[in-house]
């Protein structure tokens, strides 16, 4: 049976396998069989921050963990368990720049396509109204 949770109410720590100090959210913000967006705030001292701010590669794996967040709430109202992703290709990726310590990071992901395992999105992150980041990603989930 599934059973819709309040999405703020949820920790990443069931929806995602990751663990700290590798978690690039903090939170589901929507969520949709097409359409999810998550929140993140850039600390200081976290694994991916250098010289006070985020760097390409945690906007990437905030990018992939937003995907993660999407199957991750699916599995968790269905009853299911988390399972583990892959990044299987990062496309057409435009960072416009890296964001701050202390600027919260809105992350959506819109599903292309899902076929075989491979999920194929559209990411983009936002801070505040301003488009920071955009990729195409596709996801393997074995």
């Amino acid at each position: 049976m599934v059973q819709l949770l309040r999405l703020l109410d949820v920790s990443p720590l069931d929806i995602l396998p990751q663990r700290p100090p590798f978690i690039l959210i903090d939170g589901l913000t929507r969520y949709d069989e097409t359409e999810t967006s998550t929140r993140f705030l850039v600390r200081p001292g976290h694994l991916f921050v250098s010289d006070g701010c985020l760097l390409p590669t945690g906007l990437i794996e905030n990018m992939a963990q937003t995907c993660a967040a999407r199957l991750g709430y699916y599995n968790l109202i269905s009853g299911l368990p988390v399972k583990i992703g892959f990044i299987g290709a990062v496309n057409n990726l435009h960072i416009r720049r890296t964001p701050r310590v202390g600027e919260c990071l809105d992350t959506t992901i819109r599903v292309k396509e899902e076929v075989f395992g491979m999920t194929l999105v559209d990411a983009e992150v936002r801070v505040d109204e301003e488009v920071i980041a955009t990729a195409e990603m596709k996801i393997a989930i074995p």
